[in-house]
């Protein structure tokens, strides 16, 4: 991937379009990378300690993984507007710099979920023709088990137990519900059993593929931490790093936080 983005920076292009800003939430599109690269570098044993906070934010892994990702977000020959662009620019309008004419950046990282702004952005384009998707590769072999995948989702909630209701939970995740969802709004299915050719969309048919032939998944690390964490001092230290805050300040701030949240859990 780095090798392909000094390519584009040869060819005279720009790699990637990062957008971190998302209103009050600002900077949670960086912890994806963060989380992203930990399963990666660090593997799935370490990322669940680190979710778990059973290491510090001051660990030399978590270092490192915010290193990678500085790697790209701080260089401004790979990003494009530099470190301004990725902090000013809304997550779901960042992809759009890929469709221009001629396009302004070439790369993009996020989830499949990204698709619904890039078509509301630019109707015309086709999935797997216009755009395609690869996976995050992987960046530590000697963790062996393939690539490594992150994913997120919804959760249905059941605050009552008549039968009804729990019908109703089950039949959401059942094969005739996901076909629905596979086939009519062309987003990826919570059911295994799903059957690839009822993807409509191509994106989303190879998102299933590396999905189902994972060897090793995690879910979203900043989801499962406690709020003040997950969504508080991660997100700030996303944008405290990306604006020029040492890292071992920004990480040692994270960490005070998760010392306060995980003890009042």
């Amino acid at each position: 991937m780095i090798e392909l983005s000094n390519r584009i920076i040869n060819d005279g292009g720009t790699p990637w379009a990062v957008g971190l800003e998302s209103g009050a939430a600002s900077g949670w599109p960086g912890t994806d990378w963060i989380e992203d690269i930990m399963l990666r570098t660090a593997g799935p044993a370490i990322y669940d300690k680190w979710v778990a906070h059973e290491i510090p934010w001051t660990h030399p892994q978590v270092k490192k993984a915010f290193e990678y990702f500085g790697q790209i977000v701080l260089n401004p020959k790979l990003v494009l507007g530099g470190i301004t662009g990725a902090l000013t620019t809304n997550f779901g309008d960042s992809p759009s710099a890929l469709f221009t004419k001629p396009p302004q950046a070439f790369l993009h990282r996020q989830a499949t979920f990204i698709q619904g702004f890039i078509r509301n952005q630019n109707p015309g384009l086709k999935p797997g023709v216009d755009y395609d998707v690869f996976p995050f590769p992987p960046m530590n072999l000697e963790l062996g088990k393939g690539v490594p995948i992150l994913v997120a989702g919804d959760v249905v909630n059941c605050f009552s137990k008549r039968p009804e209701v729990i019908k109703f939970a089950q039949f959401l995740i059942s094969v005739e519900a996901q076909k629905i969802w596979a086939r009519e709004l062309g987003e990826l299915s919570s059911n295994k059993n799903t059957d690839p050719t009822w993807f409509t969309n191509a994106i989303t048919r190879k998102a299933w593929a590396i999905l189902s032939t994972a060897k090793v998944s995690r879910y979203d690390g900043s989801d499962m931490m406690p709020t003040a964490v997950g969504a508080g001092s991660f997100w700030t230290g996303i944008l405290d790093y990306v604006s020029g805050i040492p890292l071992d300040t920004v990480l040692e701030t994270i960490e005070a936080s998760a010392t306060d949240a995980y003890s009042s859990k």
